[in-house]
This record gives structure tokens, sequence and C-alpha cells, in this order.
């Protein structure tokens, strides 16, 4: 499949709370799960997609929508329940990376990259920031704090979200992501909101009707955020407090012609 990076490597900066696994499978489908990398923070080496184990927590279901079509990805022979991660062989440092990579996925900066690949093809896709955190803190809930993020909040079950949302190493933090380049100097820009449409970008196909056209509006008597306790004085409060976060996600659209 001929993608929009035209054979350069492709560095995907993820950020947390952003995508799900499905956009991972999505990838792992335009360029073969072999020739895919992710970066593992508490190993803070590479692995191939192909050498991930799915556990049996990871249904289909549980894998997110739009996978139960994504035959060809769980079809890989080569993901496998019985792979042992302690095999030093199936990890890869930041210089060591094998000739045959496509693609590159985790929670990293571009530095990362410096003197690794000549001219990658970097991406990323921001979110809305407040549904950005109601993610951190529903996974943050769901593993009792146990997760793998680059910063994290010690667990405590009674801290309710508009706390939990405010606390300072989340503040901006989709713009620290962006590290030593502007949201311009990235080669593939989206939004979670039309993930569907980046990758029809990437895959060089017409993503037009993937835009969602409608302005995004949250609705303060929804139950959803009723019961996180977030009114309008909240959510000026952390508006304010995101507000480069915010500039840039409004940036992201307009980049994607979503509006």
């Amino acid at each position: 499949m001929a993608d929009i990076t035209r054979q350069r490597i492709h560095v995907n900066i993820h950020i947390e709370g952003t995508t799900n696994s499905s956009f991972l499978a999505e990838l792992g489908n335009i360029y073969g799960t072999d020739h895919i990398l992710v970066y593992k923070l508490p190993q803070k080496r590479f692995i191939r997609l192909s050498d991930i184990p799915l556990k049996p927590t990871q249904s289909l279901l549980k894998m997110g929508k739009g996978l139960l079509g994504n035959a060809s990805f769980f079809n890989s022979s080569s993901i496998s329940e019985n792979i042992d991660l302690s095999d030093d062989s199936l990890w890869f440092k930041r210089k060591e990376l094998p000739a045959d990579t496509a693609a590159v996925f985790g929670s990293f900066t571009p530095s990362l990259f410096k003197g690794v690949y000549e001219n990658p093809f970097f991406s990323i896709i921001l979110k809305d920031p407040l549904e950005r955190v109601i993610s951190l803190y529903d996974e943050w809930n769901n593993t009792k704090g146990v997760v793998r993020w680059r910063v994290n909040v010690p667990f405590d079950k009674n801290m309710p979200f508009v706390d939990f949302a405010v606390e300072e190493i989340f503040t901006n933090f989709q713009s620290r992501c962006l590290g030593n380049k502007r949201l311009g100097d990235y080669d593939l820009v989206g939004v979670a909101a039309c993930q569907e449409g980046f990758i029809a970008q990437l895959k060089n196909k017409d993503w037009k009707e993937y835009v969602n056209q409608e302005p995004y509006e949250i609705q303060l008597d929804h139950p959803k955020y009723k019961n996180l306790g977030i009114t309008s004085d909240f959510l000026n409060r952390f508006q304010e407090l995101n507000h480069m976060d915010y500039s840039i996600h409004e940036q992201a659209k307009e980049f994607m012609g979503y509006c």
C-alpha cells in the first residue's frame, strides 16, 4: 500500500489519552506489524509490534471500535500470547533499530530521533484537552493508578475528576509533547475526533468525507460531564490553565479542515 510518507520512516508521536489500540492496529494494517517498532516506557527501548503479546483481556471489543473489520492485524501469525518479553533479543535500543523499520510509535518527543533517521516523517494526533484528561482519568481509575504514562498521579480512589484534571503535570501537556517542533513543522497532523480522516490521509486516500464540519460543543447538562462535577466555572478555569493546548488543538483542526 502506497502511503503518504513516500518511503520515509514514519515516526508517530503518541500523546497519552489521545488514541487507543485501534490506531496502532490501523498502523499495523498499513505497514505490517513486523515493520512497526513500539517504544515502551518501562524498558526505554523498542519492540516490534508483531512481538507484543495480545493478552486475554485485549479482546476485539476492548481493542476499540472499528477493529472488527481489521482482520489482517489479528491474523498476523507472529503475534503470540506466549512470547517471553524478558528475551533481550526482542528489544532494540534507540541507535540500533532494524533496517526494515517502516514506522515507529510511542510516547516520546521528536528529539529522541535526532541522529537516528535522516529526514523522518513526523506525525501527531491531538485531542480536545478536556476529553483527553477525561480519558486519562478513566484509565487511571480502571487500573487503580497502574499506568505507563510519562507522568503520573499517585492513585487515590477518592480523588474527584475536578482535582485530577488540574494537576500541574497535566497542564498544557500536549504542547510540551511537541518537543522542539512547532505544530506546523510536523508532516501530518490530526485530531482524535477525526482519526479516520487522519488514517485516510496517511493512506493517500480521499479523506474529506471523514471531516466533521459541525462545531464541537460541550453540553454541561450531559450526564458524562455532570457526573464528573464539570461546571461552567470549572470549565473556564480548565480552559484558562490549558490555553496553549486549546490553541494547538484548534490549529490542528484547521490543518485537517475540521471545524
